[in-house]
C-alpha cells in the first residue's frame, strides 16, 4: 500500500520543522513559548512520572514500567505482586495508580474445573485438578489474554504495573503441563511489550499450601530452575527473592526503586 503524504507537520517545539523537513511536509509552529500549555514533549521525555496525568492511555502504556512475579505454584507470586502494587499505591501521587494483572492461568483452572464437575456423575467421585486436561490451545489462550488484560491496565495505570505472571511464564508453565513450548506459544510472547524487570519467587522455605487448585508440589524445585534458565536466557534484570513475605516485599521494592532511578532511555528530539 503506497504511503499517505504528509501535508503539515504541527508541534510547538523547534523539532518540529526537522520533522517537517523530512517529511516534504509544512511546518506549523503553534505556541512556541508554551504560554497555553506548559507541558512539552521536551519536558514529558525528562520526567515521565512529573507528567504523568498529561499522557494518552496508549502513551501511558508505552512508558509503563512493567514489573513481573513469576514462580513455582505456592511460592508467594501472587501474594507479592499484590502487597508490591498495595505498597507502590501507598506512596500517593501518580503512584496511586499502579495496576496488579493478576494470572489469568488460574481463572481458567477455575473455569476448566466447574465444566467438568457440571458434567461428572453426581453420584461418583468429582474430578479434582489433577483430573484437567490441558492441550497447546489452552496455553495460546492465556497468553493472548493475560497480555490483553496487561495492555488494558497499562493504560489506566500508573508508572509501574505489577503483573501476576505473563506470557513468557506461561512458555514455562506449558512445558510442565505439555513437555515441551510450541512455536505458537513462544511467538506469542515475544510479541509482548517489553519487561522492565521480573521477580521470581524462591520455593525454598514455603510450605506447599493445597488451595484445591494446585497439583505440583514435587516440581516446585524444578519449575524454580527452569524459571532461572529461561530468565538467564533473556536481557531483562531480573532477581530472585527469598526470605519471609517482608523480606521479599522490602527486596521487590528495592529493585523497583533502583527501575526507576535508571529513567528512561529516549532518544534525543531531532535537530
Amino acid at each position: 500500500m503506497d504511503a499517505v503524504p504528509v501535508d503539515a507537520v504541527f508541534s510547538s517545539e523547534p523539532y518540529g520543522t526537522e520533522l517537517a523537513r523530512r517529511f516534504g511536509a509544512a511546518p506549523v509552529l503553534l505556541d512556541p513559548p508554551r504560554e497555553t500549555y506548559a507541558v512539552s514533549g521536551t519536558k514529558v521525555r525528562a520526567d515521565p512520572v512529573a507528567h504523568w496525568d498529561a499522557l494518552e492511555p496508549p502513551v501511558r502504556a508505552w512508558f509503563a514500567r512493567r514489573v513481573v512475579v513469576l514462580g513455582a505454584e505456592s511460592t508467594g507470586t501472587t501474594t507479592l505482586s499484590r502487597d508490591l502494587a498495595a505498597a507502590l499505591r501507598a506512596r500517593g501521587g501518580v503512584h496511586a495508580l499502579t495496576g496488579w494483572v493478576p494470572e489469568y492461568g488460574r481463572e481458567l483452572t477455575v473455569v476448566k474445573l466447574a465444566l467438568a464437575r457440571a458434567v461428572a456423575d453426581p453420584a461418583g467421585p468429582q474430578p479434582m485438578v489433577f483430573d484437567l486436561e490441558w492441550d497447546d490451545a489452552d496455553f495460546e489462550t492465556v497468553v493472548r489474554r493475560q497480555a490483553a488484560d496487561e495492555e488494558r491496565a497499562a493504560r489506566a495505570g500508573g508508572p509501574v504495573l505489577v503483573c501476576d505472571t505473563d506470557a513468557l511464564a506461561t512458555t514455562v508453565w506449558q512445558e510442565r503441563y505439555r513437555g515441551r513450548s510450541t512455536p505458537a506459544v513462544r511467538d506469542l510472547a515475544a510479541a509482548v511489550p517489553p519487561r522492565a524487570l521480573y521477580l521470581l519467587t524462591s520455593d525454598a522455605g514455603v510450605p506447599f499450601h493445597d488451595d484445591g487448585l494446585r497439583d505440583g508440589e514435587e516440581l516446585r524445585p524444578w519449575m524454580t530452575g527452569r524459571f532461572r534458565e529461561v530468565l538467564a536466557a533473556q536481557r531483562v534484570p531480573w532477581t530472585e527473592l527469598r526470605g519471609d513475605r517482608q523480606e521479599r516485599l522490602a527486596a521487590a521494592l528495592a529493585a523497583v526503586d533502583l527501575l526507576l532511578a535508571g529513567g528512561w532511555q529516549l532518544a534525543d528530539p531531532l535537530g
